[in-house]
């Protein structure tokens, strides 16, 4: 090997950038190495050398902060200066390596979605193909490793865990991720997937689901929210409190027809399976069982009743007398199964063939499905996870349990909370327990003077003529009085539609019915979101200062924890939003202009009165 002369780097890019080798210095930030100090490897030098043409002797070191797992950080690499250039001769044997690995690094290249290199996806990328951020990508890495998987000559470790993780967050088919990762065919995706599969079923899911990796105790002091336990348990930290649901996951139909007939779901009206959620009210995944069938015969409450009495998953070993099951009114037949176990029970009630819930009960009703949305926020967790979202084949329902038990061990470790405790919570919920038994006072005042029913006691007016006495608000001010964000998102859409527009900061046309012996007693009459025919009355009383109360003729308007969605829009809109100055770009506006409706024509009839066709007339009617 013949050295020339060393000219300085800022002479000449066109030759081999060479990185001198200083003893006890970090070749990264020329820092004085301490007992960090580690050596950086060969594939990183060969991406320095063909990436930047910076040649880097064997045997230099960096710190250890500089590297990400075994490999160089972007930062790191984007940070290393050459100093100098110098001419070298090479032997054949070491052009021959040269080559080698340039071809390598060339193929490597070519590879758009490659995990094996840090630095090959950025930060935004890895939530993207994976669910999973960078670091938390590397830390699965670093657990799935233990498992006994090897790198083989299709894939490394790292490249099948991502292909795994791919087809759960994306549900693309086996021969599109081939075509991505550059896989000769799908049978190789397919067996890649499942040594990962494995993989993390061996090593990762065991400690992050099912009953035996969390205590009750660890759930009682770290996975229940405040407001639930104020609600559910009166301030109590003695019970364990679990919200309990089914889902959803559509599967294809199939040529056996018993199979058909037990998964095809009469009020779906598709097949489908159902996996059974059990979450706390944190939102945190205890367990995950099933899925189950899907027929008549495997409703929420047969299902539930089988986990019972199997106790599968030693759920009654975990589960103590008077823990809280939350459940939803799916669940009605087996209430007497969990009460003889005694276990209690949180389930919204029924109307009974009432029009109406009372006041009493809508109040009940709403701190239950306070505490319960967590499991359908859960659910929706596992459905961001798009091969859950689409219709599986049944090919592939060999392994749908061990797929559900593996996205919802992720979500546990590598996710965050869904729901979180505040400090006014406890407050919060104390005072919605002294007003839980409470009347709607506004009810019994409508009652009373017998204006429910009497449309000649209120007079139309535009809603600018109450515009100086209706108290102004902010949108936080109207989600207290929600008791909670469903409907508050609800309350434009309804506003849309009774001004016909979406443009709700300039001039709109938004009727009101005001009291004629009560002026401070006014009603919005709101369409039904769901039927044409039926018109809504929320009514309201308030003062310039703030609401006094509500009440509206839905059947959970009778309610004061929270208010339905007519009753939210009707605030909404007097006390917030008609005093924005700001407009808001609304694209479901033009919606309506995508689609053409049918002209409404009646049947063709016979104008003519004689036999003869050849004088016969049709009109429209």
């Amino acid at each position: 090997m013949k050295i020339l002369e060393v000219i300085p780097y800022s002479c000449d890019r066109d030759l081999m950038g060479v990185l001198r080798l200083l003893s006890g210095k970090c070749c990264v930030c020329r820092k004085d190495l301490h007992g960090n100090a580690v050596n950086i490897s060969s594939k990183d030098r060969d991406v320095l050398l063909f990436s930047r043409n910076i040649w880097i002797p064997e045997g230099a070191r960096c710190c250890s902060d500089h590297k990400i797992g075994d490999q160089l950080s972007k930062e790191a690499i984007d940070a290393i200066k050459p100093f100098a250039i110098r001419h070298q001769e090479l032997k054949s044997a070491d052009v021959q390596l040269l080559l080698n690995k340039s071809q390598n690094h060339f193929e490597n290249e070519k590879r758009r979605f490659n995990f094996d290199d840090p630095r090959g996806l950025n930060d935004d990328e890895y939530p993207l193909l994976t669910s999973l951020s960078k670091d938390d990508f590397n830390e699965l890495i670093e657990i799935i490793s233990t498992s006994g998987i090897r790198n083989s000559s299709n894939r490394s470790i790292r490249t099948a865990i991502g292909i795994y993780l791919c087809k759960l967050r994306l549900g693309l088919s086996n021969r599109l991720l081939a075509c991505m990762f550059q896989l000769q065919d799908k049978r190789i995706v397919s067996k890649i997937i499942d040594n990962a599969r494995q993989a993390i079923l061996k090593t990762f899911v065991p400690y992050y689901l099912g009953f035996g990796h969390v205590s009750r105790q660890d759930v009682i002091d770290h996975h229940t929210t405040t407001i639930a336990r104020e609600l559910m348990n009166g301030g109590g930290s003695n019970a364990a409190i679990v919200v309990i649901d089914g889902t959803y996951i559509y599967i294809q139909k199939s040529r056996n027809n018993q199979f058909q007939r037990k998964t095809f779901n009469l009020y779906k009206k598709r097949s489908l399976l159902k996996p059974m959620m059990i979450v706390t009210t944190t939102g945190y995944i205890v367990a995950c069982i099933g899925p189950f069938f899907s027929d008549f015969n495997n409703n929420d409450a047969s299902i539930m009743k089988d986990i019972l009495l199997r106790n599968t998953d030693n759920i009654l070993n975990w589960l103590e007398e008077h823990d809280i099951l939350v459940v939803d009114r799916g669940f009605r037949d087996s209430i007497s199964v969990m009460q003889a176990l005694g276990l209690d029970v949180a389930m919204p009630p029924f109307l009974d063939g009432q029009k109406q819930f009372s006041a009493e009960v809508g109040n009940q009703s709403r701190c239950i499905t306070k505490v319960r949305w967590v499991v359908e926020a859960a659910n929706r967790r596992i459905k961001e996870f798009k091969y859950f979202a689409n219709t599986i084949q049944n090919s592939s329902l060999i392994y749908l349990e061990s797929d559900l038990s593996i996205v919802c061990a992720l979500i546990n470790r590598y996710q965050p909370p869904i729901a979180t405790s505040k400090p006014e919570d406890s407050q919060v919920g104390q005072r919605i327990m002294k007003l839980l038994h409470q009347k709607n006072k506004i009810q019994l005042l409508l009652e009373e003077n017998n204006l429910i029913k009497r449309t000649s006691q209120w007079e139309t007016i535009n809603h600018d003529e109450i515009i100086d006495c209706f108290p102004i608000m902010s949108e936080e001010d109207v989600g207290d009085l929600t008791f909670g964000v469903f409907q508050l998102k609800r309350a434009r859409s309804y506003a849309e539609e009774k001004c016909s527009t979406t443009d709700l900061t300039g001039i709109v046309d938004y009727t009101i019915q005001r009291c004629k012996s009560i002026s401070n007693l006014i009603r919005v009459p709101t369409q039904s979101a769901h039927s044409n025919r039926i018109t809504y009355h929320p009514t309201i009383q308030f003062t310039n200062e703030q609401i006094l109360g509500w009440w509206c003729d839905c059947f959970t308007g009778a309610r004061f924890l929270g208010c339905c969605s007519h009753i939210s829009s009707a605030i909404w809109f007097l006390g917030c939003e008609r005093w924005q100055t700001q407009k808001r770009h609304m694209p479901s506006g033009s919606y309506m202009n995508f689609a053409t409706d049918a002209i409404q024509v009646s049947d063709f009839y016979d104008s003519s009165d004689g036999d003869n066709d050849d004088n016969s007339r049709y009109s429209l009617a």
